[in-house]
C-alpha cells in the first residue's frame, strides 16, 4: 500500500507529466520541437514535480517566440 505521502507525490509527477504534454503537442503543430523537456525531480522543499521546458538551438526559441507573437497578437 502506498503512504499518502507516495500518492501525493505520484500525482505531482502525473499533472507534470501532463503539463509536458500540453506545450509539446501545441507545439508540434508549428512543427517546433523542444527535444529536452521533459518533468524534473521533486522539490526538495515543496514537493512540487516542475516541468524543464529543456535546452533549445537559437532558430527554434526565434520560431517559439514569433509564434507566440502570433498568438497573442503582437
Amino acid at each position: 500500500m502506498q503512504s499518502r505521502t507516495g500518492r501525493h507525490a505520484h500525482r505531482q509527477r502525473e499533472q507534470a507529466r501532463a503539463a509536458v504534454a500540453e506545450p509539446t503537442d501545441a507545439l508540434a503543430t508549428a512543427n517546433i520541437v523542444l527535444p529536452s523537456s521533459g518533468v524534473d525531480s521533486p522539490s526538495l522543499f515543496t514537493g512540487e514535480v516542475p516541468v524543464e521546458l529543456g535546452r533549445a538551438r537559437p532558430e527554434v526559441v526565434v520560431r517559439l517566440a514569433a509564434l507566440i507573437r502570433r498568438g497573442t497578437d503582437r
